[in-house]
């Protein structure tokens, strides 16, 4: 359904002494150029006598008929004071004059010119025009136009000109009154008043929306005058202070809010953020804006929100500023550690990131092996798409099988309407990491194998399957084989899953590369202002124990045993290193004193350096026994050649 465009409504109101017979002059003039704004404007003609103009104009008003009154002078002066309708007078310019002397001359030799408020400037330049006597007298009021009128004729001034009131008189008086306003000067003051209207159209349009835009916020708003007094204020502000904008129109800012005082904004000029205020029981956070004009305050916006709403947005910007599952940090050229067992098992993972084979991480837990499952996928042709990691040790069973595969609307009680996509298929083109995968239930390992051999899902409550584009990446600490011994794990899925083998070294097998992950994990240590960072001199005193420490939790305990000295720093630099460093690291100290146990003739060290030495040495012999002497294999996993080794058990030998 089309709607007519809004025209504005302009009353041409027109006055006489008398109401006339008919329509009058001045009307019919009027009706002239009414057609000349057809479809541009709704412009209807009012005539009343004086003694009717107050009571027509506010019952005009009143209905709602008019947008702009268009009126002779005097009368526009009078109704602008009773009022509130926008009124535009009828102005006699130049050219009107003329016309109006040029009719006068042709019938009298003396012409009176009576004008509404200020005389014609341009008469006396006119005046030398015409061969007439000319003489121009002004009123401000009815009965002074009437004074006016019968001088003017008593002077023998037989033609007068002005408005149809002022012919009127003049008619009366025994002159002949002349009508000083035509079309044109009609024509004029129309086109003034659709500029007007159009222009309040504008404005009031604006201001339909900022109020639109006031309403929905979730902010409170409300704006001060220069004074500090509300001059408005939005629903969202009205709640916050148990209010309505009604009560609070008009009133100081402090009977509104007690807590606030505007005068430091208005004086200064500046603006105040955050600034916490009490109303009631609620704790507001205020920013207090200045308006200024002209270089100085005349205004203050005060912008309010709930601190407790403030606190739940922090923590989901925080939230969404968290990594995210479907991103991988992590690359290979971040990855420290220069131990060749460790090495290798890079550069290993960098060949497999070239194709799309599956692959299977196996160590300890700590050792880093989602870092690697990361770096693969960011060194791979998908580092652009999704990296989906589903730690399948972290979900019950009957909420890892819908989330990794996600269902259809209806297939369980409870479920989402519309259904819900599994991380599987959020997977697609992307990067499936499946961590601890030797912890899956069994009755999912079937359903996974599946995925693995066909490459698509079936969503639970489905009939068909989606394809899916996945490159599946898994990791587990478990020994898979001992349990698919036991039968808590599929030998077929276990086959599937070990296409590509990485073995990721403990750290005890990488003891060369503590240091520089020492230094690593200080980097990024968060810091308290002005606080300096701990140096690595500072973990001397630590390092043996560090070096000969078994750690069961690997990297991940050592992150926690750094970041416990980098607060203890002062006492591993001042203390002494006795006692101190066993109360504040037991764990360091619980294989020494099984070492010592079970190695009751094992030397004292003089100095840290020879303890170091001697821990070494004896780590160096347990993991040639682990390696049955094999003197080749034991260098490997240590990270050293066998030259070195052989020096590291002659210290042991000759100890």
């Amino acid at each position: 359904m089309s709607v007519e465009p809004y025209l504005p409504r302009v009353i041409a109101l027109l006055t006489h002494l008398r109401q006339p017979q008919g329509a009058s002059r001045m009307a019919r003039i009027v009706e002239q150029v009414i057609a000349d704004y057809q479809g541009r404007a709704r412009i209807e003609i009012v005539e009343t006598d004086l003694a009717q103009l107050l009571e027509r104009a506010r019952e005009l008003e009143s209905g709602q008929r008019v947008d702009i009154i268009v009126c002779s002078g005097a009368t526009a002066d009078y109704l602008r004071r009773h009022i509130a309708t926008s009124v535009l007078s009828i102005h006699m310019g130049e050219f009107d004059l003329i016309r109006a002397l040029d009719l006068a001359r042709s019938r009298a030799t003396k012409v009176g010119i009576l004008s509404f408020g200020q005389p014609h400037a341009e008469l006396a330049a006119l005046q030398s025009l015409f061969t007439v006597a000319i003489r121009e007298a002004t009123y401000a009021s009815f009965e002074e136009a009437r004074e006016q009128v019968e001088r003017l004729a008593s002077d023998g001034y037989r033609v007068i000109v002005g408005s149809s009131t002022v012919a009127q008189l003049a008619d009366e008086a025994g002159s002949q009154g002349v009508l000083a306003l035509n079309a044109d000067s009609i024509r004029r003051t129309l086109d003034n008043a659709l500029s007007i209207c159009r222009s309040r159209a504008q404005s009031l349009l604006q201001q339909q929306r900022l109020n639109a835009v006031l309403r929905n916020l979730s902010d409170g708003v409300i704006a001060l005058d220069a004074e500090g007094r509300v001059q408005s204020i939005n629903p969202r502000m009205a709640t916050l202070l148990e209010t309505s904008a009604e009560r609070a129109s008009g009133r100081p800012i402090g009977e509104v809010i007690p807590d606030l005082n505007p005068s430091a904004i208005l004086r200064s000029g500046e603006g105040e953020e955050n600034q916490l205020i009490r109303v009631g029981a609620k704790t507001l956070a205020a920013n207090l804006t200045p308006i200024i004009e002209d270089g100085k305050a005349d205004g203050v916006v005060i912008t309010c929100q709930e601190s407790n709403a403030i606190q739940r947005a922090d923590r989901r910007i925080r939230s969404q500023a968290r990594p995210r599952q479907l991103t991988a940090r992590y690359r290979f050229e971040q990855i420290i550690g220069a131990a060749p067992a460790f090495r290798a098992t890079v550069r290993l993972a960098q060949r497999y990131a070239q194709t799309d084979s599956t692959v299977l991480i196996t160590g300890e837990s700590g050792t880093g092996k989602e870092l690697l499952a990361q770096s693969l996928h960011n060194a791979s042709a998908r580092q652009q798409a999704p990296f989906v990691a589903i730690n399948c040790a972290a979900f019950p069973e009957s909420l890892l099988e819908s989330e990794l595969f996600g269902y259809e609307e209806g297939a369980f009680t409870g479920s989402r309407k519309g259904g819900k996509i599994g991380l599987i298929e959020t997977a697609h083109t992307g990067t499936l990491f499946l961590d601890e995968i030797g912890d899956m239930p069994v009755s999912l390992q079937t359903r996974l194998l599946r995925v693995l051999q066909e490459r698509e899902v079936l969503r639970l409550g489905a009939s068909e399957p989606t394809p899916v584009d996945i490159r599946v990446i898994a990791a587990t600490h478990c020994d898979l084989r001992a349990r698919i011994a036991d039968g808590r794990f599929r030998e077929d899925l276990f086959y599937r899953l070990n296409i590509l083998r990485l073995v990721v070294p403990p750290l005890r097998e990488r003891l060369q590369d503590i240091p520089p992950l020492v230094s690593a994990i200080l980097e990024r240590l968060p810091r308290t202002p002005g606080s300096p960072q701990p140096a690595l001199e500072a973990f001397r005193p630590l390092m043996p124990h560090l070096l000969r420490h078994s750690w069961p939790g690997n990297i991940r305990e050592l992150e926690n045993i750094v970041e416990r000295a980098a607060i203890s720093a002062q006492a591993l630099e001042d203390g002494d290193p006795g006692d101190s460093l066993a109360t504040l690291f037991p764990e360091l100290f619980e294989d020494a004193q099984a070492e010592f146990a079970t190695q009751p003739s094992a030397p004292a060290a003089d100095d840290l350096r020879s303890l170091g030495k001697a821990a070494e040495a004896a780590h160096a012999r347990q993991v040639l026994d682990a390696c049955q002497g094999d003197m080749d294999e034991t260098a490997r996993r240590l990270g050293v050649s066998r030259t070195t080794l052989w020096r590291r058990l002659r210290v042991a030998r000759d100890d």
